[in-house]
């Protein structure tokens, strides 16, 4: 992931590996971080553009996208494990990208009736959980981006939904899913796999900024993708990785 290893593997990849990796059933991937040099940034546009765009201008943008991640490492971004969200960051830097969707605001409840946490497990054991249970109900308003049929120009469409779900993260989940499957019917087949919170600065208490890291897979293609997002406000960092998650798909 280092800079001055990119760009030596760029001219030699011998020079950092002995055999080839596909040998042994692996593959050579470039990571970024905050270690990174503008090799990594232009080896991953690669990726995504190919070769469409010249050498001069994935030297220019490749320094601003570098600075991007060095900034957003540093207020605790890890992008090592978030590929998906580094991809979306290269096409939002894109002209002429358009977002499939935006969301224009939300928000989340969540309420209990019973706040006694060791009545609630002894009473569970007699009745069902889901009667227990505390409930959390989402509200989103999403603008979607859509054909015009009769015209075949784009037209935006606006989609409030609301869904309940086990805690505001999971109802935000299926709010947001539920309000992009009218127009992105194909993101019926992801689903959410792994879910991460990471406390960055632990001597904030409840103020500390928060990391969340949400892992996706197609069930279709079994392809998985990872996001990452950070805030002071875990709901909404977690939101951002899931709209991050659903855009990349």
């Amino acid at each position: 992931k280092g800079g001055l290893h990119v760009a030596a593997m760029e001219r030699n990849p011998l020079s950092y590996q002995h055999i080839e990796p596909e040998l042994v059933g692996n593959e050579m991937r470039v990571l970024v971080s905050e270690l990174s040099g503008r090799q990594n940034i232009m080896g991953k546009m690669r990726e995504v553009f190919g070769s469409d765009m010249d050498e001069s201008q994935k030297s220019d943008r490749s320094l601003a996208i570098l600075n991007r991640v060095k900034q957003l490492e540093n207020m605790g971004y890890s992008f090592e494990g978030a590929e998906a969200s580094l991809h979306l960051m290269l096409l939002h830097t894109t002209k002429g990208y358009c977002p499939p969707f935006h969301v224009l605001d939300y928000s989340a409840q969540v309420y209990d009736y019973n706040m006694d946490s060791a009545s609630r497990v002894v009473s569970n054991l007699n009745t069902d959980l889901k009667e227990t249970a505390s409930t959390a109900r989402a509200t989103i308003k999403v603008r979607t981006v859509t054909e015009d049929p009769d015209s075949f120009q784009l037209a935006y469409v606006d989609n409030l939904q609301v869904s309940d779900g086990n805690g505001p993260v999971d109802a935000l989940a299926k709010a947001l899913l539920r309000a992009l499957l009218p127009s992105q019917p194909f993101l019926e087949s992801v689903e959410l796999i792994d879910y991460k919170v990471r406390i960055l600065d632990p001597n904030s208490a409840t103020e500390a900024l928060t990391r969340v890291m949400i892992e996706f897979r197609d069930s279709k293609t079994d392809k998985q993708w990872t996001t990452v997002s950070v805030d002071s406000n875990v709901v909404s960092a977690s939101l951002n990785a899931l709209v991050d998650g659903f855009e990349y798909a």
